[in-house]
């Protein structure tokens, strides 16, 4: 019987610990106690992945802005190179029209190299101005100044041009200091010579060679520098040979002499 007692009021005992356990709300602060490090794990864990996708989406705006700002920046690489070739050819065609102010007297034009020689027996290019232009075959071609060759062949659209360095190029000249009379033929890309030089004729090195303005040809243009002058006693002309200032890969514009007006 005591032990039964005994028994109850144990019982009763543990049930008002637990009432007064919870009312005093040590539960909770040991459920949480409990708890802390699952919910402490998951919201560290929830923050790695809002920092990882954060970062991911701030690396692919950077990447896409990056690729955008060098897109812009080629374009204004080529816009900047594109002003430069357009103030490159303003100079050249101001340069070819105060040439062309100093011989009112012709019937001038203005043409573009188009093509080149195919082969390397001669020494041709190609300029778009033709028959539809008013060329024709025998007209003087003209480039920086110089003597750049004369009109070959005449399509509608285009002409061929033959260059002063090559063989079959001949013409009449003279040479600006004495004001001897000479003809001109073309020998290879880096210099003519000339022909029929008479021994008593007095030509020198670095004497100008240019057109001597016979026919539909203007005076004055130069042609090339005298380099070197030699002579055999007993022949019947001497040996001069003439440095050109030609590089055709070097040229876009031409003028073209079309007669007098």
């Amino acid at each position: 019987m005591k032990k039964k007692h005994l028994l109850i009021l144990l019982f009763l005992v543990l049930v008002g610990g637990i009432v007064f356990f919870f009312r005093n709300g040590q539960f909770k602060e040991v459920t949480l106690d409990a708890f802390y490090p699952i919910l402490k794990t998951a919201n560290v864990v929830e923050e790695f992945f809002e920092t990882a996708l954060l970062y991911f989406k701030s690396q692919n705006s950077l990447i896409e802005e990056n690729q955008q700002l060098h897109r812009k920046m080629e374009l204004l690489k080529a816009h900047i190179i594109q002003l430069k070739k357009l103030e490159i050819e303003n100079k050249e065609l101001k340069r070819i029209l105060n040439f062309i102010d100093k011989y009112p007297e012709f019937d001038l034009k203005i043409a573009r190299v188009i093509g080149y020689s195919p082969d390397n027996w001669s020494n041709f290019i190609i300029i778009d101005a033709g028959s539809f232009d008013g060329i024709k075959k025998g007209d003087i071609v003209v480039s920086d100044g110089f003597l750049l060759g004369q009109i070959y062949q005449v399509g509608a659209f285009s002409s061929s041009v033959v260059l002063v360095s090559d063989k079959n190029f001949k013409i009449s000249a003279r040479c600006r200091k004495t004001r001897e009379f000479v003809f001109f033929q073309g020998k290879n890309r880096e210099e003519g010579r000339l022909i029929f030089v008479r021994p008593e004729q007095d030509i020198r090195i670095g004497d100008v060679i240019e057109t001597d303005g016979l026919g539909k040809v203007p005076s004055g243009i130069p042609i090339g520098v005298v380099n070197s002058v030699s002579y055999v006693e007993g022949n019947f002309y001497k040996d001069v040979t003439v440095s050109l200032n030609l590089n055709p890969y070097n040229i876009e514009y031409v003028v073209i002499f079309s007669g007098r007006k």
